[in-house]
């Protein structure tokens, strides 16, 4: 005798019928992966679109592939990788057993959030201008945003170093090399662009340094993503979404 089918189990639906929650699968290896392969187009592309311009001239296709250009292919995994990395240090806080870790990295979370604003909103670079008009910065120091944010990024270490100690040799490391290519991406490489700026004219040398200090920040936050999603693994199985209507 055939067995009668009475519906979904009493499991899979929860309260007045509402479906469990779904299960999206998240092969972690596969991610990194494609992460990967990702990030090393979009920094050999940078670098053959500054060749261009320099060979040819500046034009749409060129500009979709310059780094040192907003809005383009570079820009946009940069800022999907940076919201990636706020939401897993998120996830990570929330699994973590302890109260001081929690706190810790939903912390991180917190402060990434805002540099991944500060990016999507190019708050740094208004700054930088804002900065170079009244106290007619120039040089070395012609991005000045780095004399604000750099002394930031200190204070930050030094409050976060002592949880840093704290984890394992594999994570600690892993998060050192990402913010040490992240920052000196974005901060120290900056000083050589500015120094190379030039108002009036682009030059060869200044796209090629713009090229290195994006791909720096693009392999940092790629190494980041990558062992905070393998952190997150060693905390829990997954993470559950629930909607709530009030």
């Amino acid at each position: 005798m055939m067995p009668t089918d009475t519906g979904p189990s009493p499991d899979a639906a929860g309260p007045e019928g509402v479906a469990a929650p779904i299960a999206v699968p998240v092969p972690i290896a596969r991610i990194v992966r494609v992460v990967w392969i990702v990030v090393g187009i979009l920094i050999v592309a940078t670098f053959a679109a500054q060749l261009y311009r320099s060979a040819v001239s500046a034009n749409t296709v060129v500009n979709l592939l310059d780094s040192d250009q907003k809005l383009n292919f570079p820009s946009t995994a940069k800022l999907l990788l940076m919201l990636g990395a706020t939401l897993l240090f998120a996830c990570i806080g929330l699994a973590s057993p302890l109260r001081h870790a929690r706190a810790r990295w939903l912390g991180m979370s917190v402060i990434f959030g805002l540099v991944t604003l500060d990016e999507f909103t190019y708050m740094h670079q208004r700054l930088s201008d804002a900065m170079h008009d009244v106290a007619g910065t120039h040089g070395a120091l012609r991005f000045a945003w780095v004399l604000v944010y750099l002394p930031l990024l200190a204070i930050l270490a030094v409050v976060y170093l002592p949880f840093w100690r704290t984890l394992p040799t594999r994570l600690r490391y892993g998060l050192l090399i990402a913010a040490v290519l992240f920052a000196g991406g974005s901060g120290g490489i900056e000083l050589v662009k500015g120094a190379l700026y030039d108002d009036e004219h682009w030059s060869l040398s200044f796209g090629l340094i713009a090229s290195l200090s994006d791909s720096l920040e693009l392999i940092g936050l790629a190494i980041l993503v990558a062992i905070l999603l393998e952190h997150l693994a060693t905390l829990t199985r997954g993470v559950d979404l629930r909607l709530r209507s009030d």
